[in-house]
């Protein structure tokens, strides 16, 4: 409870903050068509790549990820400090 603020004026804050957002949230559109990079043996566990790479940037790409698939998080589990729920 902020002291500045009356019972009544704390109860609106809060109904405010539940109220739904009306601004607009951008998002960024894909462009062009993507594959699907398997990084291992987990069929689940893939990366969706652009198909309009040049070849030596798309195997460099995935030859990046690969070595770095310990670094992602399939899960809210795998994510330290993050509930599972």
């Amino acid at each position: 409870l902020d002291a500045r603020l009356t019972k009544k004026e704390h109860k609106e804050e809060k109904l405010k903050d539940k109220e739904p957002r009306t601004e607009k949230i951008y998002r960024p559109i894909p462009d062009g068509d993507f594959e699907i990079v398997p990084l291992g043996e987990d069929p689940t566990k893939g990366i969706k790549i652009g198909t309009g790479l040049p070849d030596l940037v798309k195997r460099q790409l995935e030859a990046c990820l690969k070595e770095n698939v310990e670094l992602f998080a399939w899960s809210a589990a795998e994510m330290p400090g993050i509930d599972p729920e």
